[in-house]
């Protein structure tokens, strides 16, 4: 069972300075975790120098510790709540800090990611895989970032089921302030997890490092859409070296922000036109993960071009030329998908057009220009 620490500031604080000690002990972590699975089982010890240092910073983090939101948790390594999965992995977080629903780390899950600036077609692409696998009984692994990750836990939620953000900063923390709201509806459909201190903020060295925690709670992981480089490419490989199955969509070659996708197909990742796709090829192999019941009749692999989800952008011009990615969409769906004024983008076509970047088929869809 996890360790509730809402509304417990001595909690809160004693897990804080347990989880720091452990963050500065490299190899050893885990084995230390393993032997003292609390808090209360380092203070109850006898005394020894390492010990006492570790007690130190159990008792004096108590200052330091803020408040956590509600529904927050502490799940060490050696919790039966722990994932299994992820368990598996030799640098496997000893200590998990969350918010929601804990029970469902032990679910069959696997994670759906991509780009930060997707294409309209990633977007609605990366909500069908994620809603028909969560309606397929799977949990939904991705990362609370913009665009994929907004989509795929989007996705999981419409289709009543559950989704898991795994985060690079504290759980106190959202990144983007965007997903606030998201993050909000993720705690009440499943849960918010990191191997950060409560109050992290998003630093870069966190997020290969978070990666690898997400790709690792996963049986298999779907790269919806990413270029070259990125960092959808460093999960797709964290997931490879822990033995995990790795899924490609395939993209034109004309679409730069799917060459990612098309280097993994050609490294050995496994394609994936459809959900089932992924279902039928999961490995099964697992010892405590049971297989979900699903029924392919009710799927419906089309997706609906109307079913956009919205995605903020900073600049006019690299949102319209990201989301355009290799289709045709009318200035209509743009605004839509942007939230952006319909006057804004049918400026921001014309200039492209003028440019040379957009061209323009019949009256009233654009699409990339050719190079």
């Amino acid at each position: 069972m996890p360790h509730t620490l809402s509304g417990d500031q001595s909690a809160a604080s004693q897990w804080t300075g347990y989880a720091r000690f452990l963050l500065t002990q490299g190899d050893e972590a885990r084995s230390l975790a393993l032997a003292f699975p609390s808090p209360d089982h380092v203070l109850r010890a006898a005394e020894t120098p390492m010990l006492r240092l570790w007690r130190r910073d159990v008792l004096e983090s108590v200052d330091k510790a803020a408040s956590l939101p509600p529904a927050s948790w502490a799940l060490p390594i050696s919790d039966e709540d722990y994932s299994p999965l992820l368990a598996e992995c030799s640098d496997a977080p000893c200590l998990l800090f969350g918010r929601g629903d804990a029970s469902i780390l032990t679910k069959p899950a696997i994670a759906t990611v991509g780009s930060r600036q997707p294409s309209l077609d990633g977007c609605s692409l990366a909500e069908h895989f994620a809603h028909d696998l969560a309606r397929a009984g799977f949990v939904i692994v991705s990362g609370l970032a913009s665009g994929i990750d907004t989509a795929a836990h989007r996705g999981a939620i419409k289709a009543g089921g559950k989704t898991i953000a795994a985060v690079a900063t504290g759980i106190d923390t959202t990144y983007p302030r965007s997903n606030r709201p998201l993050c909000e509806e993720i705690v009440e459909n499943g849960a918010v997890v990191s191997q950060f201190l409560p109050a992290s903020a998003p630093k870069k060295h966190h997020f290969p490092r978070r990666n690898r925690t997400l790709s690792g709670l996963s049986l298999a992981t779907v790269v919806i859409e990413a270029g070259v480089p990125s960092g959808t490419l460093i999960t797709a490989t964290a997931a490879a070296e822990q033995g995990r199955d790795v899924f490609a969509l395939p993209w034109s070659v004309n679409h730069r922000g799917g060459r990612g996708c098309l280097e993994l197909l050609m490294d050995g990742a496994l394609l994936a036109l459809r959900p089932v796709d992924v279902i039928r090829a999961v490995n099964w192999s697992h010892p405590y993960i049971d297989a979900p019941e699903f029924d392919e009749a009710v799927f419906n692999d089309t997706v609906d071009p109307t079913a956009l989800p919205g995605r903020g952008g900073n600049d006019a011009f690299d949102g319209l030329l990201a989301a355009m990615g290799d289709g045709y969409h009318s200035a209509e769906d743009l605004a839509t998908a942007l939230s952006l004024d319909i006057r804004v983008v049918n400026q921001t076509l014309a200039q492209l057009e003028i440019d040379g970047q957009l061209t323009r088929q019949g009256q009233a869809y654009w699409t990339r220009a050719r190079n």
